[in-house]
Formats: C-alpha cells, structure tokens, sequence
C-alpha cells in the first residue's frame, strides 16, 4: 500500500495543478476505502472475539466450573485489591477502589459480590485492624504468597513482633489470648531480653498492640472475641 502511494505521489509531481487536485482526490478516496476495509475487518475480529469469550462462559458453566476467572474485568479487580495490599499492607475499602478503577460504586460493589461469593477475597472491619472507617469493610485477596510460618516473612517483621508471631504460631487451632501474650513479653523483659529490658509495662502493652494489629493488617494470623476473652490464631489456610 505504501509503495503505490509513493508512486502516486511521484506521478502527481509531474502533472498540472489541475489535474494534481483529481487524482490527489482519487487518490484520498482510494485510502479511505481501504482504511474503512481494515476497520470493517477489525470489527469483525471483535465481534467473533466476544462470541468465542460468550461461548467458552456459556460452556463452563454448563461443565459446572467457575466463568468469573475468565472475566478480565473482574480480574482486574482483583488484582488492584491485591496490589493495594501490597503497597499499603492492608485491605482496601470500596470507596478507594472505585476510585483507583475508575467504576462507579454500584459496579465496584457487584464485584465485590463476586468475587466474595467465589471465595477469592474476604474482608475485615475497620475494628479489627485499626483502622478508619472502623465500622468499613476491608477487602483482602484469599490466596496469599506469603504465610506466618515462612522463615522469610518472619524475618521482614520488627524484632518486636517475631516473639508474638512465634507464639501465636505455635498455639495452633487453640488460639492464644492477649494476656497469655502479654505475660510472654513480661516474661522477656524480666529475662533481660532486647528491645524489652528496661521497658516500661505501659509500652510493653502499646507495642503487644501495635504488632497485633500490624499481623492483623497483614492478614498473617485472625482474630476471635470469645467470652473467656480476644483470641488470636495462625491464619487459616
């Protein structure tokens, strides 16, 4: 196309002004119908693209698997929530999330429905971690690349936090409550441990605090409020 457009332009040089105006005419309508050739055929690429993407839905459904991962948009989603984490090392509220998308809430919130119906994000309150609002919802990702046990993750976490994450490690499906951690950092600082010797109780309790909620914002363990008192567990898996 390129080469019989130079040779036009090539014999349009040497011709009288005109006759320069009707082929430069006949030679724009030659391009626009070509170029109108491409789009008709990059239309039609879409539209047997968006039926083969209806089809392969419409056929997992019927085999009975999930079509939501096949959906680019919710996927999207997904991993905005997951980068959001990342970056800020906690979940994400829907108001920010439909302003990173660029979605309108009720859109972001049938997401939101979906992928929570498919098990592929949780959430927690604003209560839970710390956080503001704390009566909001705090969307994490289920599958996570990182879990409390892994020696790589234990070795990110401040000096403060590895005891409390060791114990709560160790107390399995049992759980341990705030005071039996409490009395574990006590036990340290009466032990002459580093960073707790010398410390203040009133600062111990403030750093107990502080590294639970980090390990909560994290989504490395969870937490239950039973009536013998605050639980805190691994993560399940």
């Amino acid at each position: 196309m390129s080469d019989k457009i130079i040779s036009k332009v090539s014999l349009l040089d040497s011709m009288p002004d005109g006759s320069k105006d009707s082929e430069i005419a006949s030679a724009l309508a030659g391009i626009q119908k070509q170029l109108k050739s491409i789009q008709n055929t990059m239309k039609s690429f879409e539209g047997r693209i968006a039926s083969l993407e209806q089809a392969v839905e419409q056929k997992l459904s019927a085999d009975g698997e999930n079509p939501l991962i096949y959906s680019r948009v919710l996927m999207k989603t997904l991993e905005t929530i997951g980068d959001y984490e990342k970056e800020h090392g906690h979940g994400i509220v829907a108001k920010d999330l439909a302003a990173i998308r660029n979605l309108e809430p009720p859109t972001v919130y049938d997401h939101l429905t979906k992928l929570e119906a498919e098990k592929m994000i949780f959430w927690q309150r604003g209560t839970e971690l710390g956080l503001k609002p704390y009566n909001g919802k705090f969307y994490s990702v289920s599958n996570r690349d990182e879990a409390l046990e892994d020696i790589p993750v234990l070795m990110s976490l401040p000096d403060t936090i590895i005891p409390i994450a060791q114990t709560i490690l160790k107390s399995s499906s049992d759980g341990v409550t705030r005071e039996e951690l409490l009395k574990m950092l006590l036990s340290l600082k009466e032990s002459g441990e580093r960073p707790w010797k010398g410390m203040h109780i009133v600062d111990v309790e403030a750093t107990l605090d502080e590294a639970l909620q980090v390990l909560l914002r994290r989504v490395l363990i969870d937490h239950k409020k039973r009536l013998d008192g605050d639980f805190y567990y691994p993560r399940s898996r």
